[in-house]
């Protein structure tokens, strides 16, 4: 646990409480389940239900709830309140194995489209100035995301169609190769293909975010290249402080800076260490390095949080693993899933990572835009706001 003066516990709460906080959150709830739910997961597992496809039932199931009982739309609501974040990046698509990658993000946009009717604490952003107005109500601004491109594929002319559903970043790859490009944990590591290429350049035209988080570190550095806008790593590390193919490169970092681009740093622990026994300090080691190449001003946070984390139900890892381990991870990437990440068991507890920030010494203005701020310049200049 962080430990802090009394004045600066004031100050990492004021800081929490009054500040924009940005977080890349695939999943974009905590799981929370109630025993209703544990229950349904129960029978739908035992019915031959994959997790994957599990965990999309739950959150549909949990949609109509709130939409019907105001204690579980409260109570859902109240994670929120308690975490202190305003604004996530959600992964549209699922981790449902019988689904091809097209059909399962637009059934999630179904999804989510659905849960923002009946959630009043929500807010779809497609904008800085829409998170800004989310922030002001005390509402949780969501961005979409994705963070592959199998469902796009060669049909360049979906990338408007995601444009419209509200799209606004998409992470060129995953783990593997596709058609774009390479991922981090491809045997052989290229660059962007020809039609990747032009991806880029379409997703610059639309004004959709550039991400390269999971790509290689050809396609990486490609991208920094085409690229006409600033790109993101929008949930990485730093591979000078432990060697992951996951994390960026020093070289990676200054080329980013050079096109003024934004980096996220991961909570993730099998991405810090071998044996996952890190927490909020090796996340403050990371924000450091990472400031200390690109500046202050282009770090964010990017916890990742989601499958992986200590409160999703143990009846689901194994198979939300095996699915991870099917998307291109190997042994050797040392995936652990239902871990805390340190002291940071719950969503709940994101504020660890701003009464990390204080404890480092970082000033009101910086602490702001770590928290958030950065992001948000970021966004607007990425997507061309005006």
């Amino acid at each position: 646990m962080i430990k802090l003066s009394a004045k600066q516990q004031e100050r990492a709460a004021r800081l929490h409480r009054e500040s924009f906080v940005f977080d890349y959150f695939p999943r974009s709830e905590p799981a929370v389940m109630t025993p209703e739910e544990e229950r349904l997961t129960a029978e739908w597992l035992a019915a031959g239900e994959p997790s994957g496809a599990v965990l999309d039932r739950i959150f549909a199931q949990r949609t109509r709830e709130m939409g019907r009982d105001p204690e579980e739309h409260e109570r859902i609501a109240g994670h929120w309140r308690a975490a202190g974040v305003g604004g996530v990046a959600l992964t549209l698509g699922g981790l449902d194995p019988r689904l091809a990658p097209r059909e399962a993000v637009v059934r999630d946009i179904g999804r989510r489209l659905r849960r923002f009717q009946v959630a009043s604490y929500l807010m779809h952003c497609l904008s800085a100035a829409d998170f800004e107005r989310a922030h002001e109500q005390g509402r949780l601004g969501v961005l979409f995301a994705l963070q592959d491109t199998d469902l796009i594929g060669s049909d360049l002319a979906f990338l408007d169609t995601l444009y419209d559903f509200g799209v606004r970043m998409i992470q060129l790859t995953y783990n593997s190769r596709n058609l774009w490009g390479d991922g981090c944990t491809e045997r052989v590591q290229g660059g962007l293909t020809q039609l990747g290429v032009q991806a880029v350049k379409r997703m610059n035209e639309l004004g959709i975010v550039v991400d390269v988080s999971h790509c290689g570190d050809g396609t990486t550095m490609d991208a920094l290249t085409v690229s006409e806008r600033p790109i993101a790593f929008s949930h990485t590390g730093c591979r000078a402080l432990y060697e992951h193919p996951r994390a960026k490169t020093d070289e990676q970092l200054r080329a980013l800076a050079e096109r003024d681009g934004y980096v996220g740093i991961y909570g993730v622990p099998f991405f810090f260490s071998r044996d996952g026994s890190t927490g909020i300090a090796t996340l403050l080691d990371h924000i450091e390095h990472a400031a200390g190449i690109v500046g202050v001003g282009r770090v964010g946070i990017g916890t990742d949080w989601g499958a992986w984390s200590a409160d999703v139900p143990g009846v689901l890892r194994d198979g939300v693993r095996a699915e991870f381990m099917r998307r291109g991870f190997r042994e050797e990437h040392g995936l652990q899933f239902g871990v805390p990440f340190g002291t940071m068991t719950a969503y709940t507890d994101w504020s660890q990572i701003t009464d990390g920030l204080v404890s480092r010494g970082y000033s009101d203005a910086e602490v702001r835009g770590i928290l958030g701020g950065n992001f948000l310049a970021f966004f607007r200049h990425a997507t061309g706001e005006r």
